[in-house]
C-alpha cells in the first residue's frame, strides 16, 4: 500500500511540469477541483474576457499549448472561436478533424507503443463527443461570420457522424446527440433545406420528445407589437387586452416577424483527473509473472480479462471521482490476494457547478427562461466508458510486465551478488516505472459543460439582448449580447458563453460574451 500511495504522489507531481516549464501554483481551490496549472490560467484569461491573450497562451511553442497536434488545434480553435477570429478558428478546427479522421483509420496498430511506454505518447484520438463538436463550432463559425452555405456544409458533416454513431434513445448522451441534431436542423433551416432540416428535427424529436427543445411549428401564442412568441420557454411580458388587439388589426396590418435563436453555453465540461487503480493478483499469477514468457503472457490475460469482466457489470466503475481516495477494483471471485497491481488510471470530475439561473431579456421588456438542454459532461462520461476496457487491457499489459521484468532481475541480482543487491535492483526498476507510468488526462478540455437553446419569434428589425445570471452565493450580474437584426421571415442566430465554474472569479460586469452573430437570411 505504501507503494502504491508513493505511485499516486509521483502522478500527480508528474502533471505538474510540463517541458522544463515550472508554472505558478494553483490556488487551494483549483486544487481541489482537480485543475491543472494550464487549466486555471486559461480560464483566468477567459473569465475576465481577455480573448486575446487566451490565444497566445495556447499559440504554438507557448508553454500551456498541448504537445499532441490535434489537441493543440482545438485549444486553438476554441481560443480564437472566442475572440471573434473566426476563420482561424475554422481553420484549426478542419486541420484537426482531417487529424482525427486519419487517426482513426490508423488506430489498429496504435497499442503497441503504449504497452512499453505509457497512453500518453500515443497520438491523441478525441471521442465521439469531440469529434461532434468539432463541426458544431464549425456550424457556429460559418454562421457569425453570415455564410449560411458553409455552415450547412458542417451540418451536413455532423449529421453523418451522427448517424454513424451509437445513437441509442436510453444511452446518457441521448440529449447531446438531440440538441446537436437540431442544431444542425436550425442550420438547415436558415440555408433554406428544408428537406435535411426536417430530417434532423425528426432525429432529434424521436430522441428526446417535444419537451426538451424548442421545435419550430409548436403551438404558441401570436406575438403582438414588439412582444415575442418562444417555443418551449416559459416567459415574462403584459399582454394586451383582446378588444385593443382586434382594435390594432383593424387598423394596421400584420407586423412582419422572424426568428431567432439563441445558443447559450454554460462552464466547463467534466475533467480528466489521474488516479491510482490497484488491481488484485492471485498467488498463483504472481508467482507466473517473472517467469517463463509463456506464463507470463497467461497471468497478464487472466488478469486483464477477470478486471474488464468485472468493470463490464459496472456502468460507472472508475468512470467519476469526487473524492481524494484511491480505490481498489476488488473481485469478488479472488480466492486469495498476494499482490495489488498499481496501474495508473484517469477518471472525471465533475465542474464545481453552484445552483444557477439564466433568462434572456430582450429589448429591456421582455424576458424568458434559459433551460438546459444538453449536459456535456454525461457525453464524455459516456464516450471514456466505450474505451475503458481498451486503456485498462493496456494498462494492466504494461503494468505486469513491467512487474515480470522486476522480478527476474531482482531474483538474477540477489543470485549473483546477494539479497541486498536483488532489493536494491528491483526498488530501482520500481522507480523506473513510477516515472515512466503516467495517467492519460488529456482531454479538450475548454468545452462547456452545460448547452441551452433558446428560440424566440421577434418582430422585423433591431433588438437589444442581455442575459441575467444568477447563481447560488455570487452577485447576480447582467451580461449584454449586443444588437442583433430580424429579418422578416428569416432566421438569426446568436452565441453566449457564460465562464462561471465556482472556482475562478468572475466578476459582476466582465465582457464574458461576445457579440452576437449577424443575421443569417433564408433563402427560401
Amino acid at each position: 500500500m505504501r507503494g502504491a500511495a508513493a505511485l499516486a504522489c509521483t502522478l500527480m507531481l508528474a502533471g505538474c511540469i510540463r517541458s522544463g516549464v515550472r508554472l505558478a501554483p494553483l490556488p487551494p481551490e483549483a486544487q481541489r477541483a482537480g485543475l491543472t496549472q494550464s487549466d486555471y490560467i486559461l480560464r483566468r484569461s477567459l473569465a475576465l474576457g481577455a480573448f486575446d491573450s487566451a490565444s497566445a497562451l495556447v499559440a504554438p511553442g507557448s508553454p500551456l499549448a498541448p504537445d499532441d497536434d490535434l489537441l493543440a488545434s482545438l485549444y486553438r480553435a476554441s481560443a480564437a472561436y472566442y475572440a471573434g477570429r473566426y476563420d482561424v478558428s475554422g481553420a484549426a478546427l478542419e486541420h484537426a478533424a482531417i487529424l482525427a479522421d486519419d487517426r482513426f483509420t490508423k488506430s489498429v496498430s496504435k497499442n503497441l507503443l503504449a504497452l512499453v511506454t505509457n497512453d500518453n505518447r500515443l497520438p491523441y484520438e478525441p471521442g465521439q463527443t469531440e469529434r461532434l463538436m468539432m463541426n458544431y463550432y464549425g456550424m457556429l463559425d460559418y454562421l457569425r461570420r453570415g455564410d449560411p452555405e458553409g455552415a450547412a456544409v458542417e451540418a451536413r458533416r455532423l449529421s453523418a457522424l451522427l448517424e454513424s454513431y451509437d445513437t441509442r434513445k436510453d444511452s446518457v448522451d441521448v440529449r447531446t446527440r438531440a440538441l446537436l441534431n437540431y442544431l444542425a436542423g436550425a442550420t438547415f433551416e436558415a440555408a433554406g433545406e428544408k428537406n435535411d432540416a426536417d430530417v434532423s428535427y425528426r432525429v432529434a424529436r424521436a430522441l428526446v420528445g417535444d419537451s426538451v427543445l424548442p421545435f419550430p411549428g409548436r403551438a404558441r401564442a401570436k406575438p403582438g407589437k414588439g412582444v415575442p412568441a418562444t417555443s418551449g420557454t416559459s416567459t415574462k411580458a403584459v399582454s394586451p387586452s383582446t378588444s385593443a388587439v382586434r382594435a390594432a388589426k383593424a387598423v394596421t396590418p400584420p407586423t412582419p416577424t422572424g426568428e431567432l435563436i439563441v445558443v447559450v453555453e454554460h462552464g466547463y465540461v467534466a475533467h480528466r483527473v489521474p488516479r491510482l487503480v490497484l488491481v488484485p493478483i492471485t498467488s498463483t499469477e504472481m508467482e507466473k509473472l517473472g517467469g517463463k514468457p509463456a506464463e507470463t503472457l497467461e497471468a497478464a490475460l487472466a488478469i486483464t480479462v477477470r478486471t474488464v469482466a468485472f468493470m463490464s457489470l459496472q456502468p460507472n466503475q472508475l468512470v467519476w471521482r469526487d473524492n481524494d481516495d484511491d480505490r481498489e477494483v476488488t473481485m469478488r471471485d479472488t480466492v486469495t490476494v498476494a499482490y495489488l497491481l498499481p496501474v495508473a488510471w484517469t477518471s472525471f470530475r465533475r465542474p464545481y457547478r453552484p445552483q444557477w439561473r439564466v433568462s434572456l431579456t430582450v429589448d429591456s421588456t421582455f424576458s424568458t427562461a434559459v433551460p438546459v438542454a444538453a449536459d456535456l459532461s454525461d457525453a464524455v462520461a459516456n464516450d471514456f466508458r466505450r474505451s475503458r476496457a481498451g486503456m485498462l487491457t493496456r494498462g494492466i499489459a504494461r503494468a505486469a510486465a513491467k512487474l515480470a521484468l522486476a522480478k527476474t532481475a531482482e531474483q538474477a541480482a540477489e543470485k549473483k551478488h546477494g539479497e541486498f543487491a536483488g532489493s536494491l535492483t528491483r526498488w530501482t526498476l520500481d522507480a523506473v516505472n513510477v516515472y515512466t507510468e503516467r495517467a492519460d488526462i488529456r482531454q479538450w478540455r475548454l468545452l462547456p459543460g452545460e448547452i441551452s437553446v433558446v428560440r424566440l419569434t421577434l418582430p422585423a428589425g433591431q433588438h437589444s439582448l442581455t442575459l441575467d445570471y444568477g447563481a447560488a452565493g455570487r452577485l447576480p450580474r447582467r451580461i449584454a449580447l449586443g444588437q442583433t437584426r430580424i429579418a422578416a421571415g428569416k432566421i438569426a442566430f446568436a452565441t453566449a458563453r457564460v465562464w462561471d465554474d465556482g472556482v475562478v472569479e468572475v466578476g459582476p460586469t466582465p465582457a464574458l460574451v461576445a457579440a452576437p452573430a449577424a443575421t443569417v437570411h433564408d433563402r427560401r
